[in-house]
């Protein structure tokens, strides 16, 4: 079996992934996040362009390009015409999309939602189809299916804050479903870094690999004993939120880095940066973006001693590695 990753502009070669941006987002036109904090929303094609050009030339440092791993999710603003306009418009950029599902709360009322009322073997198809026949042009948010050609690569699991609703266990039960049938691999959304551990047991008792699943968000628990049991399970962990002092310095995010390579993890750890708001973004005037772990990680760890070898896996051979599907799906 050839290996590939599923970009929405076709299958690729994993090596031409370039710098891979495990977590961020791109395009997102409305829904649940958006209600909550309009600053969520990114609906401006031209400004999802001028950041990922940002993107690609930092990325330019270390690889011929980059690629953006867009991690909206089904129902939560999706819009794969737009996103696609902007791969297209952006040289040296690959752009991989989501399907499966956020938190709960972002949701709003969930008892009437579609998730609520059809079957986990429902909802599995749903995403698998989204994987291997195109995303809903309308992003699951009516009756009416209109498939586009741009295939999801990868499956968004979430949870709330110190719990497992059961709302998200049975997104859950229904994303491992179709991570095994189609092989390809699941980042998780995790609140404030709680629950990590609980999600990767979870789902290998359903049955997906643990090397195809990556915790995300979980710098926000600063606690590399925690972080060690988690990939003690044989899952990933993805290092993101870059530049959110307000939550904690960015040298935790470089401490937890340097220690779990230390300790013999470093094959597992992928970078994003999660600029998911227009206040993170460059084009929105923010002084941080997309382009963070290559513009400012990457040197900073040089400059610190990391091994450049390990530095290069953490931006780009370990998502390529990671987004690799494992079937002809």
């Amino acid at each position: 079996m050839a290996k590939f990753a599923r970009t929405i502009l076709g299958d690729v070669d994993p090596a031409t992934l370039g710098v891979v941006n495990a977590h961020d987002h791109l395009i997102r036109v409305g829904a649940g996040e958006v209600y909550i904090d309009a600053d969520h929303q990114l609906a401006d094609v031209d400004k999802a362009i001028e950041e990922a050009n940002y993107f690609v030339d930092a990325s330019k440092r270390w690889a011929d390009g980059g690629t953006v791993v867009d991690m909206c999710p089904a129902n939560c603003g999706r819009d794969l015409d737009k996103l696609a306009e902007v791969n297209r418009a952006v040289p040296g950029l690959q752009v991989i999309a989501a399907t499966g599902f956020h938190r709960e709360h972002v949701y709003l009322e969930t008892q009437s939602h579609w998730v609520s009322r059809y079957t986990v073997d429902q909802i599995a198809q749903l995403l698998i189809d989204d994987i291997t026949v195109g995303i809903d042009r309308h992003d699951y948010s009516g009756p009416i299916v209109d498939r586009t050609e741009y295939k999801a690569g990868v499956i968004k699991v979430a949870t709330a804050y110190g719990k497992i609703t059961k709302f998200e266990r049975k997104c859950m039960e229904a994303c491992a479903i179709a991570s095994i049938e189609t092989g390809v691999p699941i980042n998780t959304h995790t609140t404030y870094g709680t629950c990590g551990l609980e999600q990767a047991q979870e789902m290998i008792k359903l049955g997906v690999p643990a090397d195809q699943i990556a915790i995300g968000h979980i710098q926000r628990n600063a606690d590399v004993y925690y972080l060690q049991q988690i990939l003690d399970t044989g899952a990933w962990l993805e290092i993101d939120g870059t530049y959110r002092i307000k939550y904690q310095p960015d040298s935790n995010r470089i401490m937890e880095l340097r220690e779990l390579g230390e300790k013999g993890y470093g094959d597992r750890i992928l970078l994003g940066t999660d600029s998911g708001k227009r206040g993170y973004q460059k084009a929105y005037g923010a002084v941080t973006g997309v382009d963070y772990n290559a513009s400012v990680d990457g040197p900073r760890m040089i400059a610190e001693g990391f091994d450049p070898e390990y530095v290069n896996k953490l931006l780009c051979t370990n998502g390529q590695r990671f987004f690799t599907v494992r079937k002809e799906a």
